[in-house]
């Protein structure tokens, strides 16, 4: 009969997130929250995810939404939400300026009115007759 396999709570170890890539180690700006130039273009990320802390801030400071219901939209734990804000709450001032920057960039492309609904595929589908 075959024995059945019990983990001990102290033998189960952190998932298995990457260290480097390409040679590059990731750094650790935080508890949580780590940069890689080559993940989001080095923006602060949390550790083991390629979601930005800016991400985290925007939907918290916008839509007011609270660090469970954040951590259940994004499928991550709550400390780890709370690790962003805390980075946030550090250094308020980077992530801000990060978010306008986002901001007008948005509001470039959208300005810049890029195709119409009329050159959408969809519209280029013959109808059923």
């Amino acid at each position: 009969m075959a024995e059945k396999r019990v983990e001990k709570e102290s033998e189960r170890q952190k998932p298995n997130i990457r260290e480097e890539i390409d040679g590059v180690k990731f750094h650790k700006l935080a508890p949580g929250v780590t940069t890689h130039p080559l993940v989001r273009s080095g923006r602060p990320c949390l550790e083991g995810t390629t979601i930005m802390v800016t991400d985290i801030v925007a939907v918290r400071k916008y839509h007011e939404m609270e660090p469970e219901t954040i951590a259940d939209h994004y499928a991550l734990d709550v400390s780890m939400v709370e690790d962003a804000l805390a980075y946030y709450a550090a250094n308020t001032n980077y992530i801000d300026t990060d978010l306008e920057i986002d901001g007008v960039n948005d509001m470039q492309l959208a300005e810049a009115k890029f195709g119409t609904r009329s050159d959408s595929i969809l519209s280029r589908r013959k109808p059923v007759t």
